[in-house]
């Protein structure tokens, strides 16, 4: 049995913190053991350890905007070399065979591999645009230490070749794998948010921060709203710790949009498959950093059309006019137009729903992620 230590940047239930759950649970236990650990409690923790999974949290730093000035470089460094003796440690504690890190902003993986001498895994699932000295960074470490560099999609490996650090056949893709089921569960958030059964409605799901786009999708809703009085949009996700102001800045812009009655704000939602059953169409406009869009694809295993900006993961998931629409970022024009053709044609609306799920089914399942992992993991323990 071979020991994996995964190194995580937070214990929230979002994108990443989604897959690293996936990952770990879904491994087969005859020939894996995870050990997780995170920089914070929260509910990533609780929901590992009610699967069983050994979970240890220790306060190290992560790579954030607020370490980039002269007094957070000195602290980020005392964290992170205290950090370092403690990972350390648990590591040797736990015989660890194996290092997974699962996202760039977590460094703390490069003196673990000094420490311990075993494979370095980097699993990346985020495309950093700015400040451009962090994405050659981030790249040019990865290169440097990591045995294996795993990214969640093709536009995400793309990005850091482009950093020139990348040695052959370094980087994998593995794309995210979406777990589908029967649907057992009907129940939706309606009546709770007073949503008619009979609204057509638009959903925008995921953190709220500068390149998710919930603005363009506004935008684009309050163009068709005066035309469509059935036409109910909800946001669901929050914003980080620190820019609460964010929240109440969209709040702020529904409240004035003169349609506040029609314009849900669902924040955070443990049960995401709730929300799927309570939106028609998804619609995401997150910008270039978008790697692979766990919500696109969780979605579509839903059979609901998607409309998004043709950006990195999005543009490998979907295909256009026929699981849903492909737009030109930020063309709010055009954004606009494709809304009205799925509210105006029902029809279309479910071909393309169901087309979605079936190219979940097969492209993109749970099995082949576990499996794939699996195979890596095997050829770098050994």
């Amino acid at each position: 049995m071979k020991t994996i230590m995964y190194l995580h940047a937070g214990a929230e239930m979002y994108g990443s913190d989604k897959v690293l759950l996936q990952l770990v649970t879904g491994l087969d236990k005859k020939q894996f053991k995870p050990i997780v650990v995170l920089p914070e409690h929260g509910p990533l923790e609780k929901a590992l350890e009610t699967s069983a999974i050994q979970t240890e949290v220790v306060t190290y730093p992560i790579l954030r905007r607020k370490y980039f000035n002269p007094k957070g470089i000195i602290n980020y460094a005392v964290g992170y070399f205290k950090a370092g003796k403690i990972l350390a440690g648990i590591a040797v504690k736990y015989h660890v065979d194996l290092i997974h890190v699962n996202t760039l902003a977590v460094l703390e993986g490069i003196t673990l591999k000094k420490r311990i001498k075993k494979p370095l895994i980097w699993h990346v699932h985020e495309i950093l645009l700015s400040p451009k000295f962090m994405w050659k960074l981030t790249a040019y470490l990865s290169a440097k230490y990591a045995d294996k560099i795993v990214v969640v999609s093709k536009a995400t490996g793309t990005h850091l070749k482009k950093a020139g650090y990348a040695k052959r056949n370094q980087i994998v893709t593995i794309y995210n794998g979406i777990k589908t089921s029967k649907q057992l569960d009907n129940s939706d958030f309606r009546q709770e948010f007073g949503i008619p059964k009979n609204a057509f409605v638009f959903g925008h799901v995921g953190r709220i921060n500068a390149w998710k786009g919930q603005e363009d999708f506004l935008k684009a809703s309050l163009k068709l709203m005066p035309d469509y009085p059935k036409m109910h949009i909800l946001f669901s996700g929050n914003a980080f710790k620190g820019e609460e102001w964010r929240e109440e800045k969209l709040k702020k812009e529904i409240n004035e949009s003169g349609f506040s009655d029609r314009i849900h704000y669902l924040g955070f939602q443990k049960n995401i498959s709730k929300v799927y059953r309570t939106i028609d169409v998804l619609v995401s406009t997150s910008n270039g950093r978008e790697t692979f869009s766990l919500v696109v694809a969780e979605a579509m295993s839903c059979s609901k059309p998607v409309i998004s900006y043709n950006i990195g993961g999005p543009s490998e998931l979907i295909k256009n006019e026929e699981t849903g629409y492909l737009v030109k970022p930020h063309n709010i024009d055009d954004l606009t137009m494709k809304m009205r053709m799925l509210v105006n044609n029902n029809k279309l609306e479910l071909k393309y729903g169901i087309a979605g799920r079936e190219r979940i089914l097969t492209e993109f399942g749970e099995r082949r992620f576990l499996h794939t992992f699996e195979i890596l993991y095997v050829s770098l323990a050994n």
